[in-house]
């Protein structure tokens, strides 16, 4: 069995190999290309890794964007701090969250086709960097998606303890499935993304020699740039430990926590636009059409997608709505096996698993609702 050393080098030659592919493919080391490259850095474990990869390997960059509500957002120190060790023109957008929906909630949601509020608050982001990269001239942008998946970063995927099999069955089912929106993002504003961890050989030299034990443990996490660490369970504790970076123990944070958008999920945002007791009307009568609306986030957005797309989203969805009582548990869009609805972001979104079972975020598995 490799030792943990021998497997964190096999991933940076992997890795590393998997980059040096786009770095060719974008046009290597000519000014010209280098001028229309781009990395989209959250200062996340994962691009700030690609940053450390790329220097290893004499990958230049154009610049660094991150898209944040105001400098008190994780990503900026982060961020700001990794540009500025790999001396990268580093542009740090600050928009308000009402700035990321009046802008780009109708086109996200019209891209998309989808009214999913934890998608949706992400893609906002996304989005605003995108536009961004291109007003600077940028047109090849290198992103940072698929690593959590590989390497467990999710905090749903911490479980399993004491059954690693379990934990790579799902993990390679995971992996067999993944879908992301950031190419359709990009579409929208003439961008190309580049994926290093999904690049073939890498994602193959995952799925083929990482478990559990090489992405899940307990060790010192950090939640802000320059705070104390704290022992925490956390993943892709391989990638971490492959690069010493500014965020090699940063706490996973989804894009919206990163970003600051997160406040745009609390219903309390969306006071001055939706009273509550319009909340309640509405959702009373959205309830008789098989609509199951759980926040005001969740109706504003709900509101733009019938808006673009028609009732039901007739005039464009892309997935197919079924009969009431068919489908997704909450809004009866067809979501075939999956226990996940990408149309609304319902867990569970299979009837018979919701009827039965809730998620419990602290135990990170479904729970029997008999046991309540």
């Amino acid at each position: 069995m490799a030792s943990s050393q021998d497997k964190q080098q096999a991933f940076r030659d992997t890795f590393e190999s998997a980059l040096s592919s786009i770095h060719t493919r974008t046009g290597g080391e000519d000014k010209a290309a280098i001028s229309k490259r781009c990395i989209i850095l959250s200062g996340g474990v994962d691009t700030c890794a690609i940053l450390a990869a790329a220097a290893s390997i004499g990958m230049s960059f154009g610049g660094a964007l991150t898209v944040v509500t105001g400098h008190d957002s994780p990503d900026f120190g982060f961020s700001s701090a990794c540009a500025q060790e790999h001396g990268l023109d580093h542009h740090a957008i600050c928009l308000s969250a009402e700035e990321l929906i009046d802008e780009y909630l109708p086109t996200v949601v019209k891209q998309l086709k989808i009214y999913n509020g934890m998608l949706i608050r992400n893609s906002l982001v996304i989005a605003a960097v995108f536009k961004k990269a291109s007003e600077l001239g940028f047109k090849n942008a290198i992103v940072g998606d698929g690593a959590d998946e590989l390497f467990g970063g999710y905090s749903f995927m911490w479980g399993c303890e004491g059954d690693p099999v379990e934990w790579r069955t799902k993990r390679d089912s995971m992996c067999a499935q993944w879908t992301f929106s950031t190419q359709e993002l990009a579409d929208m504003f003439d961008m190309r993304q580049f994926i290093p961890y999904m690049e073939p050989r890498m994602v193959d030299w995952a799925i083929a020699n990482t478990e559990r034990e090489d992405c899940i443990g307990v060790r010192q996490i950090r939640l802000l740039y320059g705070e104390e660490r704290a022992e925490h369970i956390t993943g892709k504790v391989i990638l971490r430990e492959a690069y010493e970076t500014v965020s090699s123990w940063r706490r996973k944070d989804p894009i919206e926590v990163g970003s600051g958008a997160t406040v745009i999920g609390h219903d309390s945002y969306w006071k001055d636009y939706i009273s509550d007791q319009e909340f309640k009307e509405k959702t009373a009568e959205l309830l008789k059409r098989g609509y199951c609306i759980k926040s005001k986030e969740q109706l504003a957005n709900f509101r733009v997608f019938e808006l673009i797309l028609g009732q039901d989203g007739k005039n464009g969805a892309d997935i197919k709505r079924l009969g009431i009582n068919e489908g997704c548990v909450d809004c009866c869009f067809d979501i075939g096996d999956k226990m996940f609805c990408h149309m609304c972001g319902a867990y569970p979104a299979q009837r018979s698993m919701a009827a039965t079972h809730f998620y419990d975020n602290d135990l990170k598995k479904m729970i029997p609702k008999a046991t309540i």
